[in-house]
């Protein structure tokens, strides 16, 4: 099958602007924070017009650029999960790509933040990064949540690889895992996929976990507040919704979202590389299991997953105060002003009423 790369425009109609613009990396002053500039993204200010629809988004049939057979127009592949054949082949499980319209690329040089002369200091860099696309299944029309669990493994897997990867290369810091389902949670395709993107810096929500989870542990005898947190919670029994050998679904303490959910290993370990086949396996099965319950709670919400893990350079590795974890937050409530001007969070369902209600919830 030949490609043609004007049967997808929600794929390629941004791919030719790559490169015509500088995208950068500029820290905030005061708060210290890091954000992307990526203009190069090609978004209009028509584009931010939203039409009213019925349902969450309008379901578009395949074919489409990630479904097997337009290989050649994609982003060049980095990973994949195949029964066999060359690289591009169309008989993949798991496909990793990079992505065609990224927010940062290789392509730009990695170096130090460079000074304006100005209030903001040493605030920019180019955007040097890696942007992939993980396509989870060849099958256009199947969820992720269907999948078979060793097929979401294979899934779990190809992050693994990729974050393997980025940590042999000095140049990246940071990797973050993670999935958006629907529009309203940042999915511009439908066929499921998710997305992994290395940076040559530690973000602020990564600084802080580990500046919190260190001060814990430095002030309560050299524990692990998640270790801590899960010795907690299976004892306790409130905010558990799932539980197997290896892994804990929980609702955590202070949550800032309606039925926001942590899945939590049961072993220490501070890095999502380190996690081995048969935990994969288990990871991969309960959270099958709590993506099935959010989708029989509320209709197949749009939702976003991350895999928060350690920061890539060496010094992070195996940290006895941090420990990885997927957070899932279902999109059921829009922020408000006093969210966004406060930081501080109004969550209408208390996390130990949710965990009770996805707890009680029977598959069929």
């Amino acid at each position: 099958m030949t490609t043609d790369h004007h049967a997808f425009p929600e794929y390629h109609q941004t791919a030719t602007n790559f490169g015509s613009r500088m995208a950068e990396l500029r820290r905030d002053p005061l708060v210290q924070r890091w954000v992307i500039i990526s203009d190069k993204r090609g978004k209009r200010p028509s584009d931010f017009k939203r039409t009213p629809s019925s349902k969450e988004e309008d379901i578009k049939q395949g074919p489409c650029a990630f479904c097997p057979g337009f290989e050649e127009g994609t982003g060049p592949e980095t990973f994949a999960v195949r029964e066999g054949g060359e690289p591009n082949a169309s008989d993949w499980r798991v496909r990793v790509i990079v992505n065609k319209f990224p927010a940062v690329s290789q392509d730009f040089p990695c170096g130090s933040a460079v000074g304006e002369g100005t209030v903001f200091g040493e605030c920019r860099l180019p955007a040097f990064g890696s942007h992939e696309v993980v396509i989870e299944t060849p099958n256009h029309d199947t969820p992720f949540v269907d999948l078979p669990v060793s097929h979401i493994c294979d899934v779990l897997k190809a992050y693994q690889e990729r974050m393997k990867v980025f940590r042999k290369d000095s140049r990246f810091k940071f990797c973050q895992v993670f999935k958006n389902r629907g529009n309203r949670a940042g999915a511009s395709m439908t066929h499921s996929h998710s997305q992994i993107l290395a940076l040559p810096i530690i973000t602020h929500n990564s600084e802080d976990e580990l500046h919190g989870a260190k001060e814990y542990y430095d002030t309560n005898g050299e524990r692990c507040i998640f270790c801590d947190i899960v010795a907690h919670e299976t004892v306790s029994k409130i905010r558990i919704v799932d539980e197997n050998e290896q892994f804990i679904t929980l609702t955590p303490y202070a949550p800032r979202f309606p039925y926001e959910v942590w899945l939590i290993p049961k072993r220490h370990s501070s890095n999502y590389e380190s996690v081995d086949k048969d935990e994969l396996q288990s990871m991969a099965a309960i959270l099958k299991l709590i993506l099935q319950k959010m989708d029989v709670a509320f209709s197949q919400p749009p939702f976003n997953y991350v895999i928060q893990t350690a920061p890539l350079d060496p010094a992070n590795w195996d940290l006895p105060y941090y420990h990885w974890y997927l957070r899932l937050v279902p999109h059921l409530v829009t922020l408000g002003g006093f969210e966004l001007g406060s930081g501080c969070y109004i969550n209408p369902v208390g996390p130990e009423k949710a965990a009770e209600f996805l707890r009680n919830i029977k598959l069929s």
